[in-house]
C-alpha cells in the first residue's frame, strides 16, 4: 500500500513542478493581481488535483484536466466576490465617460499587462475589476459572467459599461498625472 502512496506523490510531486508557475500566473492575472489570493487559490487547485489524481483516467490530457480544475477554482472565487454583495460604490452617471470613437474592447485586452493597467485597476472596486478581468483576461460572455455573478445579462452589461468608465476615467488621470 505504501508503494501506491508515494507512485502518487511522485506523480503529484513532478505535476506540481510542471505547472505551479503557469497555475499561479493563470490565477494571478485572474484575481485582481492580488498575490495573496492567487496564492490561496493556487494552494486549494494542487490540492484537488492530489485528491483527483487517483480518479485521473486520462480521457483528456492531463494539462486539460489540471486547467479545467484551476477554471472551476476561479469561477468559485468569483462566485464568492459577487455574492459578497459589494456593488456599494457605483460610478455617479455624469462621471462616466465614453468616446464611441475610441475602441476601449481592444485597447483593454492590448494593454492588460502593463504596469499602468495593473495600476488602473488595483483602484476600482473589486467587483469593477473582476468583472473586467472575466470579460477581458478570461474572455467570458456576458451571460457567463451573469451566471457567475447571479445577475441578469442586462445587469452585467450595464455593470461593465460602468467598469470600463470608470477605468477610462482611471486611466485618463494616471496618464495626466504622468505627463505632469
Amino acid at each position: 500500500m505504501s508503494t501506491g502512496n508515494n507512485a502518487k506523490e511522485q506523480k503529484f510531486i513532478r505535476i506540481y513542478e510542471v505547472y505551479v508557475d503557469e497555475i499561479y500566473q493563470f490565477i494571478y492575472t485572474r484575481s485582481g493581481f492580488d498575490a495573496s489570493v492567487a496564492e490561496d487559490i493556487t494552494q486549494d487547485i494542487f490540492l484537488d488535483i492530489f485528491k483527483g489524481l487517483d480518479g485521473f483516467k486520462g480521457l483528456c490530457s492531463e494539462r486539460t484536466w489540471i486547467f479545467r480544475i484551476a477554471r472551476n477554482k476561479l469561477n468559485d472565487f468569483y462566485r464568492r466576490q459577487y455574492s459578497q454583495k459589494i456593488e456599494s460604490c457605483e460610478l455617479e452617471a455624469e462621471g462616466q465617460l465614453h468616446d464611441p470613437a475610441q475602441d476601449i474592447d481592444v485597447k483593454i485586452e492590448k494593454s492588460f499587462e502593463s504596469q499602468l493597467i495593473r495600476e488602473c485597476l488595483s483602484k476600482l472596486p473589486l467587483h469593477y475589476r473582476l468583472t473586467l478581468l472575466m470579460k477581458y483576461a478570461d474572455d467570458k460572455s456576458i451571460k457567463q459572467i451573469a451566471n457567475i455573478s447571479n445577475k441578469s445579462a442586462k445587469a452585467t452589461e450595464s455593470m461593465l459599461q460602468r467598469a470600463k468608465g470608470a477605468f477610462i476615467k482611471e486611466y485618463q488621470s494616471s496618464k495626466e498625472r504622468e505627463e505632469r
